[in-house]
Parts: C-alpha cells; sequence; structure tokens
C-alpha cells in the first residue's frame, strides 16, 4: 500500500505537468532587449508576490511534533488566486501589462500569460526528530505550460512548546515553526522566501478533526537574468514582507491525513494536503 501511494504520488507530477512554453521567456527577453528594467519591476513584481504567497501556505497542517522516528510524506496543491488589479501597473493614462495581465492594446509587444491563478503541487516530508522537533522537506518540480519549468527546494523545522506551558497548561498545542525556501523558474528566474510563524492547534473531542491557525511574517525576493543571452547579471525583484495568517482543517483516517488551509494577507491562497503518517 505504502509503495502504491507513493508512485502515484510520483505520477501526479508526471501527468499533470503540461508541455512549458515561452511566453514569459519571450516577454522577459524583450524587456532586455529594450534595456527597460523599471517597466521589467513592474511586470515581474505580482510573480513574486504569487510565489512569496503560495510558499508560505501549507507549510504545516498540526501543531503537534512528531516523536521519533515517527513521519508523513504527502502531497499540496495550493493556488493563489490572481487579482484584476494585479494585471496591470502603472497609471490610469499609462498603463502596461503585468505577468499575469492580458496583452494591452499597445505597441510594446508584450503579451502577458493571461491567468487567473498561480498554482503549485509541493511534496513535503516531516520527519520527527526528537525533543518536541520536526524536521521539514519540500521538494517540487513543476512544468507550467505559460510560466516554464518551475523548482522548489525547502527545509525547515518545527518546535512544539509543550514544555513551555507545563505549569499553566492551554487548551490547545502550541509550536513555532521556520521555513527556507528557493524557487526557480527554468534557468533564468531564481529567488528564496522565509517565514516564520507561531501555530496553534486542538483536536476536536470524539471525532478525527483538528483545527489549525497561525500567523507569521514571510519575506521574498526574485532575481531575474536575460533569457535571451544567459546573462547572469541579475535584476532583483521586490516581492512580500508582511504578517500572514492561515486558517485550517485536517482529518484523520487511519494512516491518512487530509487538509485544507486558507491562508491571507496582502495575497489570498487557498490549499489541500493529502499524506501518509507512520
Amino acid at each position: 500500500m505504502k509503495v502504491i501511494i507513493l508512485k502515484a504520488i510520483i505520477a501526479f507530477f508526471v501527468i499533470c505537468s503540461p508541455v512549458s512554453g515561452q511566453v514569459l521567456e519571450n516577454d522577459i527577453s524583450r524587456f532586455f532587449l529594450n534595456n527597460n528594467e523599471t517597466s521589467l519591476k513592474g511586470y515581474l513584481t505580482p510573480l513574486s508576490n504569487a510565489f512569496g504567497a503560495t510558499l508560505a501556505s501549507s507549510s504545516y497542517f498540526s501543531a503537534k511534533a512528531y516523536k521519533f522516528p515517527h513521519f508523513d510524506l504527502g502531497i499540496n496543491y495550493i493556488t493563489t488566486p490572481i487579482a484584476q488589479s494585479e494585471k496591470t501597473f502603472g497609471t490610469d493614462s499609462l498603463q502596461s501589462v503585468t505577468v499575469f495581465g492580458k496583452t494591452l492594446d499597445d505597441s510594446s509587444g508584450i503579451k502577458g500569460l493571461d491567468i487567473n491563478s498561480f498554482n503549485i503541487p509541493v511534496l513535503q516530508l516531516n520527519i520527527g526528530v526528537g525533543d518536541n522537533t520536526n524536521l521539514l522537506l519540500r521538494y517540487s518540480e513543476w512544468k507550467d505550460k505559460k510560466v516554464g519549468k518551475i523548482t522548489i527546494y525547502g527545509v525547515g523545522i518545527k518546535y512544539e512548546l509543550e514544555n513551555l506551558f507545563s505549569i499553566s497548561p492551554i487548551p490547545f498545542n502550541i509550536g513555532v515553526l521556520a521555513v527556507y525556501q528557493k524557487y526557480g523558474v527554468d534557468d533564468y528566474i531564481e529567488g528564496a522566501v522565509f517565514s516564520m510563524n507561531i501555530v496553534g492547534s486542538k483536536r476536536i473531542s470524539v471525532l478525527p478533526i483538528e483545527a489549525y491557525g497561525g500567523a507569521g511574517y514571510i519575506n521574498n525576493v526574485t532575481n531575474v537574468s536575460d533569457p535571451g543571452t544567459g546573462d547572469k547579471v541579475d535584476i532583483s525583484i521586490p516581492g512580500l514582507e508582511e504578517i500572514r495568517y492561515q486558517l485550517g482543517i485536517n482529518f484523520s483516517i487511519l494512516i491518512f491525513n487530509l487538509n485544507a488551509e486558507y491562508n491571507f494577507g496582502d495575497y489570498k491562497s487557498i490549499s489541500a494536503g493529502l499524506r501518509l503518517i507512520l
């Protein structure tokens, strides 16, 4: 059964990965060709923000820590809706399309991706290492037909604060979580996101359901180089720097766990996860 589940997770990435297109690469090459760094930043900032919001989501589903050597392995699917205001930038009289927008009636030649949501599946492994501590590992390689090949690596640590409340116990579990992730698109976009959260969870009596939530700080930045020439002189694109909040619920049956989460700040995201717990 465990082998079948692992094969299904791997197959999900293979089957659901469409062939990547050239829209984003062509748009960025045009900005570099015209030596227009200011417009490039306006064009790509929503993508940098979306990476930050998406990867800050679904990094935990409980404040409880596993005891050694218990662990879980699963997949999270995260989607970040793109607001209409994030599809253009500039003034009312001089609008330009962003990475998520649709071609405007101008001569710039910038097409935009014309998408309404930014979606990423992420494999995640949580391992109990003892002393109320879990190690978190994240990975994804996802070929989006408009964006290109998206690659993600992440590592984090969660600590359950159980021992700090032994004198005056609180009615729910509480912990802290820090995660660092690197992401890239093909070989010309790369970035990093750091998040730190305080998290809480409470199992509902009788039912195999646990509610959880938290709040935390996130910061990310994205660097882009010229895909046309391979020029490694990066241009830095600002991302999110804010406090974000999470609300979620998970459901356990036998060795399986499912969760759904709503994550919000300047950008909102929703996610669902399925994992095997051993």
